[in-house]
């Protein structure tokens, strides 16, 4: 019993989300293109906070991992969709209070049917524009819940696998 609760509980490899091969070390610079909102309509303030903190959280996060915002020329670029849609009960780890909370409401006849936030991110190589990652995390929170606090949380969670810039060795030969 206690080997199938210890399979259950596994987490999911780190960098799970890359779904196209890409030349990472070649990665320096990165620009923030737009966030797509979609779905039931949204109050203006809440597309403006979305917007404004999709962008602020995403560059803190890549500047922190080495990686240079440029405005134009850059290596990647970042692509953030938020869509608001009526959802089922959604699944206990899917929502950014964690799986405590979750189990708690899903009795609320509320709970069942709501009104709730998806969060896709999606990172580009800007040669080609092919995509080489991508992030899906659905139901991450009610849409009443909408806050500052849970927009950082879920755009934080959404880039947590994304790995560090590799600094290339000048002193190591180059095969090309």
């Amino acid at each position: 019993m206690t080997l199938f609760l210890f399979g259950c509980a596994t987490t999911p490899p780190p960098n799970a989300e890359f779904v196209a091969s890409v030349n990472f070390s070649g990665l320096e610079t990165f620009d923030y293109k737009h966030t797509l909102i979609s779905g039931m309509d949204f109050r203006s303030s809440d597309e403006y906070l979305i917007e404004e903190m999709s962008q602020a959280v995403l560059t803190r996060e890549l500047s922190s991992r080495g990686f240079d915002e440029v405005d134009s020329g850059s290596d990647f670029y970042v692509v953030v969709k938020w869509k608001k849609a009526v959802s089922s009960y959604p699944q206990p780890f899917d929502s950014i209070n964690g799986p405590y909370d979750s189990f708690n409401d899903r009795y609320r006849p509320s709970h069942k049917f709501a009104s709730r936030l998806h969060l896709t991110l999606e990172i580009y190589e800007t040669e080609g524009n092919r995509m080489f990652w991508r992030k899906d995390l659905p139901n991450i929170f009610d849409a009443v819940e909408l806050t500052e606090k849970r927009l950082n949380a879920s755009l934080a969670r959404a880039i947590e696998n994304f790995p560090k810039r590799i600094e290339k060795d000048p002193t190591l030969p180059d095969l090309d």
